[in-house]
């Protein structure tokens, strides 16, 4: 590598992380067509949406109620700028860009399950250093300000172990259910979503497993509830359970949705909670299409009822993403 390439990177990482970096100049390559632009709609915060309106619950619905007072009126403040007003202990329309990210960082990273790992690994990929003290702060103030989560992880894996110990009986976690199957493939949980879906846990038993601390290096033999997943095992806890139902949820919304526009003959594409259309250079179709766009996005079926759904759509002659 040349001292002109060091120089080039140099500049390139004052930026942030050169990954995320290059990962923003792959979108700008897909342009729209001759005589044609491009609309997207983004489902906003749809994980952290779908985690409390899975849970049922008084706490749950307060968090929702946030999002709900926020799409009504944006000028109010939203669920990063409170979770980051609760770290620093002011009021959230005091927070700025820089604490929003950090408060932000925390409602992603943590919903489910996760400590301070989860949250340092996160706040690097958005290219946010953050001392192990505030750390463990921002955790433990998450965690605090958001106790439904705690009760819902403690219901998932709750039902989930009842489950195996009555095989063929169904026990609810808010709006999931899990049932345990002695008898297919050796013994499987399935976890039921309120759109129908099923997810699957196939072998699952306890195991005695040889876990390695990755800040020792030592190994220690623990049992833990494993399952297999593609051609190994992965081990299944309260985390993974919310992390699944939820990702598996905003999924069913995703697909949903390509099937509700595909009337529409110009949906070119999807990228993991977008929608992507490709519609007429003119200003009279480019309204009609971001119109249809959103109201399609923000529908309810009557499985997902009560769930507030907002879609932020925006246009181009080349596809890119807002940075808020």
């Amino acid at each position: 590598m040349t001292a002109l390439d060091n120089a080039f990177l140099d500049r390139f990482a004052e930026f942030g992380p050169v990954s995320r970096n290059l990962s923003w100049l792959i979108r700008p390559a897909l342009v729209a067509g001759p005589g044609r632009t491009l609309i997207w709609g983004d489902f906003s915060s749809i994980e952290a949406r779908v985690l409390p309106w899975l849970a049922a619950s008084p706490g749950g619905e307060k968090v929702l109620d946030v999002f709900r007072t926020n799409d009504a009126d944006p000028s109010l403040p939203d669920i990063y700028e409170i979770e980051a007003g609760n770290i620093y202990k002011c009021d959230p329309k005091e927070i700025d860009k820089g604490p929003r990210q950090i408060g932000k960082v925390a409602v992603l990273s943590l919903g489910f399950g996760g400590s301070v790992g989860a949250l340092g690994a996160m706040a690097t990929g958005y290219g946010i250093y953050l001392e192990d003290d505030l750390k463990h702060e921002i955790v433990e103030t998450w965690r605090q300000s958001n106790p439904w989560a705690r009760t819902f992880w403690d219901a998932l894996w709750e039902a989930a172990l009842n489950a195996l110990e009555s095989p063929g009986a169904v026990f609810p976690a808010g709006r999931v259910a899990f049932v345990y199957d002695s008898s297919y493939i050796r013994g499987t949980l399935f976890c039921a979503l309120p759109c129908g879906r099923v997810l699957s846990y196939p072998k699952i038993r306890w195991e005695k497993r040889e876990i390695e601390d990755k800040k020792t290096g030592k190994t220690e033999t623990r049992t833990q509830l494993v399952y297999t997943k593609g051609y190994g095992r992965a081990a299944a806890w309260f985390g993974k359970f919310a992390e699944n139902v939820t990702q598996a949820t905003a999924g069913s919304i995703l697909r949903r949705t390509l099937v509700r526009l595909k009337r529409f003959d110009d949906v070119v594409a999807h990228t993991h909670d977008e929608i992507v259309r490709e519609t007429e250079d003119d200003p009279v179709w480019i309204a009609a299409a971001k119109s249809a766009l959103r109201a399609g996005m923000e529908a309810n079926d009557d499985w997902d009822a009560g769930l507030p759904l907002k879609a932020e759509v925006l246009e181009n002659w080349y596809y890119t993403q807002s940075i808020k």
